[in-house]
């Protein structure tokens, strides 16, 4: 509080109270029992004052009694005079206070201060200064005294003002208190606790805040905020919220920021904010009590990455690429309500052509790699700003957005060709990238991401069967196909339902005289509405949705019972070829399946021949060996269709535990250099024989075919030019003879 009110009112009583005792002095009154006995001269007062209207001491007498300020006059340490506040503070009656030592009525604790600097000022320049005494007595009662020196009979007295600030000091103590709670709280908490004044200067920091950030409190305290800690875009913005809360005496109750700390690192905290005021109201600064939530936001910030982005590769999944293509096709349908041709966009599909033959051979470790290695390249060849993304196994996708025709769509497909030539260099193993793409182009009547996708995966999937590592633009044509495709899928669904296949024998004669030693089985599709639908239409959408396994175990089925029958009709061996398509040979039961299938029908193993490509085999060599070595201990043979056109080499060919080699008709019946096709039958003959295989040409079609078959000395030979596939009733007519006829010259040439 401001001293001068109390100097004033101890000036006031003074005067007044000198006053009273001079005129006393004069009358020799003794009607107020508030003042000892003293000689008239002694009540003269140092400084004279002058009369009150009447000339009276009563006026003064009656100010001193009404004073709320309790009044002591104080002589050789005896308590001279006491008004009635005196005597309330004092808790007695005013004539127990007269004479008494004045000492006694304050605690011992209090008396050096009481003594020497209320009673005994040192020096005039310190008289009149405010003290804190004790009282005497079990409570804790304070009072705050000024002492003042007066002529009193010639000698010095003293003149003693006290109030009681006993609920004061309480308050005040209390104030304290809950200021030493706080500070121990933020002393020891694990926030960061902050106090700026009204221009952003620090005033206090606790000791997390100083850990967090690595400075020494003297680093800090006196320093302004933002320019101390706060990252350079934050500071003009951070100072100008700081004078609208100066202004306005508003916060952001809560909100977040980053601090910069000595090291140059970021760390994100969460403020609770509230401002500062004086006792008048006016805002002097703000508090601000902080949680470093660095970790839960990176956290935060990686699970929002991880949800949209690839966690092998990197790409943005597909949750992400969709959201974007839909932005795109939002831009397109506003340039197009505007009358623009701005935004057009377009969509590549990838799928990595024989990925599952790395998986296999290489592992999935490799398979994994080569995933990470195409995703980086597919970025080199892309334009900055397009979208890769993965969608999951072998399948990614590109976005290319801002396109002015489809020739860039185009160049960028043939630059991602190019960039895959070269091998890439995995697990020291060198392993070529290929892969299909479809191009879908944007048009104002798509509405879905979804439908674009849709279109660039169908265009994909015909660049694929067109012969891999090539790419396709999407047309209305690919659509219509895809719709009969996915009737084809329903049709072939119901169709093994209905028992609708049908199994063709197709015979394998002696080159030497015609003669039938066996049959291939192959499956016909009697459609109810097309009739006779060749293998050519459904096999490689069967294989595709997994139904070549029921339709495979079908045709074993039919074709080991038809051969069983033969074969006790005839009382004669008759072996019989059936194909075993890549599905089935990947099934974990197939030893089972062929066995149970043998023992059902009566057939001897030894009469059943299961035909694998070398492909299927290459895909994971030691697992297919290991199968067909099992399948060989049921007593079956084994034959290699199609041999020459995979990638084997004579080591495998040596593992492999196999009875016959069946060369392709590429090699028999194709173009190309007729006497280069003559020295690989030749070849694969010589082999064949050096092993001790049987060896089956395929596609005979001519008698000049037949006639280098048997020069080069090919035992089996199946094709046209012997008969086409027929059903059982005319293969067992054709059994009748043993002999298989010609095929009629103008007989066209079945699929």
């Amino acid at each position: 509080m401001d001293p001068t009110p109390f100097a004033v009112v101890a000036a006031l009583i003074a005067a007044a109270l000198v006053g009273g005792i001079a005129l006393r002095g004069r009358r020799r009154s003794t009607a107020s029992p508030a003042v000892a006995e003293a000689p008239p001269q002694a009540l003269t007062a140092a400084r004279p004052i002058a009369p009150s209207e009447d000339g009276d001491g009563i006026t003064f007498r009656a100010l001193l009694e009404s004073s709320a300020a309790a009044v002591f006059i104080i002589d050789d340490g005896r308590v001279r005079y006491a008004n009635e506040a005196a005597a309330s503070l004092a808790a007695t009656a005013t004539p127990e206070l007269l004479d008494r030592p004045f000492l006694d009525r304050f605690h011992t604790d209090s008396h050096d201060i009481v003594r020497h600097r209320v009673l005994h000022s040192p020096s005039p320049a310190v008289a009149g200064l405010r003290y804190e005494a004790r009282l005497a007595g079990d409570e804790d009662r304070w009072v705050e005294l000024t002492g003042r020196t007066l002529d009193f009979a010639g000698h010095p007295a003293c003149l003693v003002t006290a109030f009681d600030v006993t609920e004061r000091r309480r308050a005040e103590e209390a104030m304290r208190e809950s200021e030493r709670r706080m500070r121990d709280i933020l002393e020891n908490v694990q926030l960061a606790a902050v106090l700026l004044d009204g221009e952003g200067t620090i005033t206090y920091c606790n000791p997390y805040f100083l850990e967090l950030v690595g400075f020494e409190e003297e680093d800090v305290i006196g320093h302004e905020w933002f320019s101390a800690f706060l990252p350079g875009e934050d500071r003009e913005g951070a100072r100008a919220t700081l004078r609208d809360r100066m202004h306005l005496g508003a916060v952001a109750a809560h909100e977040e920021s980053a601090v910069v700390t000595r090291h140059g690192d970021r760390r994100v905290i969460a403020w609770s904010n509230t401002v500062l005021r004086d006792w008048t109201g006016q805002v002097t600064g703000t508090a601000s009590i902080g949680a470093d939530v660095t970790d839960r936001r990176r956290a935060e910030e990686q699970l929002q990455h991880d949800a949209f982005h690839d966690a092998l590769t990197g790409l943005p999944n597909r949750a992400l690429f969709i959201d974007r293509l839909q932005a795109a096709l939002a831009r397109l349908q506003g340039a197009v309500a505007r009358g623009h041709q701005k935004g057009l966009f377009a969509v590549l599909f990838l799928d990595v052509d024989r990925f599952k033959l790395v998986n296999d051979s290489l592992g999935h470790s490799v398979g994994d790699r080569l995933l990470v290695e195409l995703s980086s390249a597919l970025k080199t060849a892309v334009r900055p700003g397009d979208t890769v993304a993965r969608l999951g196994g072998d399948e990614f996708t590109i976005l290319l957005e801002d396109i002015d025709a489809r020739d860039e769509a185009i160049a960028v497909a043939e630059r991602i060709q190019a960039v895959l030539r070269d091998p890439l260099p995995l697990a020291g193993h060198e392993v070529f990238a290929t892969v299909s793409i479809g191009i879908a182009l944007s048009a104002p009547a798509y509405r879905r991401a979804e439908d674009v996708l849709r279109d660039a995966d169908t265009a994909m999937y015909h660049a694929k069967a067109l012969g891999k590592s090539r790419h396709e633009v999407f047309d209305s044509s690919m659509h219509a196909r895809a719709r009969r495709l996915l009737q084809l899928e329903h049709d072939l669904r119901r169709a093994i339902e209905r028992r609708e296949f049908r199994v063709h024998y197709q015979p394998i004669v002696r080159v030497e005289d015609r003669r039938i030693a066996g049959f291939e089985a192959l499956v016909r599709w009697q459609h109810p509405e097309r009739g006779l639908v060749p293998p050519s239409e459904f096999i490689h959408l069967a294989e595709e949705t997994g139904l070549v396994v029921p339709l495979g175990r079908m045709v074993l089925e039919e074709a080991c019972r038809q051969t069983s029958e033969w074969m006790q009709a005839a009382s004669q061996d008759l072996t019989m070829s059936v194909n075993l398509s890549v599905k089935q040979f990947s099934q974990p039961d197939l030893l089972e399946q062929v066995d149970g299938v043998l023992r059902d029908t009566g057939l001897p193993p030894r009469l059943l021949k299961l035909e694998v490509t070398e492909s299927m085999v290459m895909e994971n060599t030691d697992a297919a060996i290991s199968l067909l070595r099992r399948l060989k201990a049921l007593g079956v043979h084994i034959a290699i269709d199609d041999f020459g056109t995979g990638y084997s080499s004579l080591s495998y060919l040596l593992r492999l535990p196999a009875d016959t080699l069946k060369i392709d008709r590429s090699f028999v019946s194709g173009g190309g250099d007729a006497g280069r096709n003559a020295d690989i039958v030749r070849t694969v003959v010589g082999l064949a024989y050096s092993l001790g295989l049987d060896v089956v040409a395929e596609g005979v079609e001519t008698e000049e075919q037949h006639a280098l078959l048997a020069d080069l000395g090919c035992t089996f030979a199946q094709g046209f030019l012997f008969s086409p596939a027929v059903d059982g009733e005319a293969a067992t007519a054709m059994l009748a003879g043993r002999l298989a006829r010609p095929r009629a010259p103008d007989s066209p040439a079945p699929d």
